[in-house]
């Protein structure tokens, strides 16, 4: 075969695998429905047994009658370990995405209760509420994020039950919205490498979440344009004060409570927070809308997340921030 024939082969094969990715997503698909409901068909008794591991076990999706097969494994550290329900990686057989006549992402995340009863509800609710806050931050440099409603079906024995989770989108969809790649050995990158880590480190304070780390790149996806430039996407919320959950631990040492705010700012230089500041500011009143009018919170939660907000911009307006 001549060298000429073969790049003709390999330009046809990397036109295909672009090509796949053109259109909507499953995510796409499922974003355009509030209340979004599927069935997950998997043995249940098989994924707690292996939840140390990362072995894949092969399942079902079932939405409105159309079926995708999944592989499906546990992720995370901490919350896998303890968990009545651990994470999730949910990987869609690709043959099953085209039938359906959607483009070949097919890495997502799902964010499952880890306790039962209203707790774990209400944090997975939270912290749903907390990525869409984000969103209304930073709207480009986020991760889009759906709450499902999940009626999951154990083929072990039959036995089903329901609950929220949060579906976060494909980091590939991330990179290609952003058009930059994700560097994932961008540990101790400068302060001035980054695009946007004053934003960022203020809304963590902001939602009292120290979890997460610039220097490591922990509950970070750092996406880096071909300047070298990284602009930080934050995820994980759960261990926040906003969120509060009743299986929380304390992340940071010079947190007495899940609720004490800590900024976390791991430069040799400075922080200059003016210009995120004023962003912030500005968007005082509609992040709080946002929280009034979340249909899934009662009221009680939203009175108590508004205090929490507001003294965060109290502290703002008075430059005690980190004080």
């Amino acid at each position: 075969m001549s060298r000429s024939t073969i790049f003709f082969i390999l330009l046809l094969a990397a036109s295909a695998s672009l090509s796949a990715k053109k259109g909507e997503s499953i995510f796409d698909r499922w974003s355009r429905t509030d209340d979004k409901t599927i069935e997950i068909h998997l043995n249940l008794d098989t994924l707690l047994a292996n939840r140390k591991t990362e072995t894949e076990m092969h399942g079902i999706v079932v939405d409105n009658g159309q079926m995708f097969g999944v592989d499906i494994s546990v992720r995370g550290r901490y919350r896998r370990r303890t968990c009545v329900m651990p994470p999730i990686m949910l990987q869609f057989d690709k043959d099953f995405l085209r039938t359906a006549g959607l483009n070949t992402h097919n890495d997502y995340k799902l964010v499952t209760h880890c306790t039962l009863g209203e707790g774990g509800q209400e944090a997975l609710v939270r912290e749903e509420l907390i990525y869409e806050l984000y969103r209304t931050v930073e709207p480009e440099a986020s991760f889009r994020t759906q709450l499902l409603t999940i009626k999951y079906v154990n083929t072990a024995d039959g036995s089903t039950f329901t609950s929220y989770a949060i579906l976060i989108e494909d980091t590939d969809e991330l990179k290609d919205r952003l058009d930059r790649d994700n560097c994932k050995d961008c540990y101790n990158a400068p302060q001035a490498s980054f695009t946007n880590i004053e934003k960022v480190t203020l809304f963590q304070y902001m939602i009292g979440n120290p979890d997460y780390s610039t220097m490591l790149g922990r509950n970070l996806k750092l996406m880096q344009d071909e300047e070298g430039m990284l602009t930080a996407v934050p995820y994980d919320f759960d261990f926040s004060g906003l969120v509060n959950p009743d299986y929380g631990r304390l992340t940071h040492p010079e947190q007495k409570s899940m609720t004490d705010r800590v900024l976390v700012w791991e430069f040799t230089t400075d922080p200059d927070f003016d210009r995120a500041a004023d962003e912030l500011l500005f968007l005082e009143a509609e992040l709080l809308e946002k929280v009034e009018a979340y249909p899934e919170l009662d009221n009680q939660s939203k009175r108590e997340i508004t205090r929490y907000i507001k003294s965060f911009y109290k502290e703002l307006n008075r430059g005690k921030i980190g004080v």
